[in-house]
């Protein structure tokens, strides 16, 4: 697997895909839409995870009837990066370092630390006011293999008081306290006064069969670094809570693999050229040959039809409004999202019924 998909710079790689089919050669309906903010820029940070789980709980809070909240996704990365050093050395090295992430981080940092406004934590320092973590990676790698070299398994006063002067100079100091509509808060209260949304209400669901269907596991795979389990439906079940999420004012979360070469994002287009009889089948041999990897995170914000009937998603990303024909957004074929989605996010709301008593939900 490419070391992070979601970098800003590896979009080259991505537009490069020799995919000749357009936009323009499909007759779409009307997009049936849910609420949804705008597109945002992750630039050169390995933070997709955090954007497009940011983005999820926005469409949340519109659906709840508030508007205009823009939530900090460095404030949830800076957390999440204290988590993984920590969590890091207590294995002493044996777990997958990465700044990458999945829902489950963000649902970590809103339940012990809490969410601030983007406009509290911007999350950056320079003058270009973009995001670019390469050093701060950098700079953290190197610290983290002293370290470990140093036989250490957990910081001391001193060196947390290091991580967070690097974090701080990067992405800016957390504030302690801060005025919204004219109320004193931290990110606690925030959270519970301001956004009152609980996070333990969104579940992350995949669809494979070398686990028993309608039972949880753990998620192989290396940017699952805090081993959390997933619900196992089958796959018409994966596309039935998807469908009906995005029918009923619900959007979902994506996350899967965007390095295919029918992932063509300059065009905003994804799906799949060959034939395919079995879906389940070939999901499961996708996983287990690696065509289908984890390397990236998105939002599902509505679907449509195209002239030959077959299903679309349309689905937010995080690489700036200005990065394709679409305005940072792209049409992914129902052939792609079976076979190339590794899991959904959804409010457990969202699930119809009789799949819901299925996963004892």
């Amino acid at each position: 697997m490419k070391y992070q998909l979601c970098i800003g710079f590896l979009l080259l790689s991505v537009f490069c895909k020799a995919q000749k089919v357009t936009v323009a050669e499909f007759t779409f309906d009307p997009l049936q839409l849910t609420g949804n903010t705008a597109v945002k820029d992750q630039n050169m940070s390995s933070t997709c995870w955090s954007f497009s789980s940011n983005s999820l709980l926005e469409s949340e809070l519109m659906r709840l009837g508030k508007t205009n909240i823009d939530l900090s996704e460095m404030f949830v990365a800076r957390y999440s990066m204290k988590r993984k050093i920590a969590t890091h050395l207590q294995l002493k090295g044996q777990n997958y370092f990465t700044p990458g992430g999945q829902f489950h981080d963000v649902v970590w940092v809103f339940k012990n630390y809490g969410i601030v406004p983007e406009n509290i934590y911007p999350g950056n320092t320079n003058a270009l006011q973009k995001h670019n973590h390469l050093n701060l990676d950098d700079v953290i790698s190197k610290f983290i293999q002293k370290m470990l070299k140093e036989g250490v398994m957990k910081l001391n006063e001193q060196q947390n008081n290091y991580v967070d002067s690097v974090l701080d100079h990067y992405l800016g100091p957390v504030p302690v306290q801060f005025n919204s509509n004219g109320k004193q808060h931290n990110p606690k209260t925030y959270l519970k006064e301001v956004l009152a949304i609980n996070p333990d209400d969104y579940v992350e669901i995949t669809s494979y069969t070398h686990h028993p269907f309608y039972t949880t596991f753990i998620l192989e795979d290396k940017y699952n670094w805090t081993g959390d389990a997933y619900y196992n439906v089958t796959m018409d079940d994966f596309s039935a809570v998807t469908d009906h999420a995005l029918a009923n004012g619900y959007s979902v979360g994506w996350d899967g693999d965007a390095d295919d070469d029918n992932f063509n994002y300059n065009q905003g287009l994804a799906f799949l050229p060959q034939t395919i009889s079995d879906y389940q089948a070939y999901r499961q041999m996708a996983l287990e040959d690696e065509s289908t990897l984890l390397n990236h995170m998105m939002h599902i914000v509505g679907f449509t039809k195209d002239n030959f009937g077959n299903k679309w998603y349309y689905i937010k990303n995080s690489w700036g409004d200005k990065t394709n024909a679409l305005g940072g957004y792209l049409y992914m074929r129902d052939d792609y999202f079976k076979i190339r989605t590794v899991a959904i996010i959804v409010n457990k709301n969202a699930i119809p019924a009789l799949i819901r008593k299925k996963m004892r939900l």
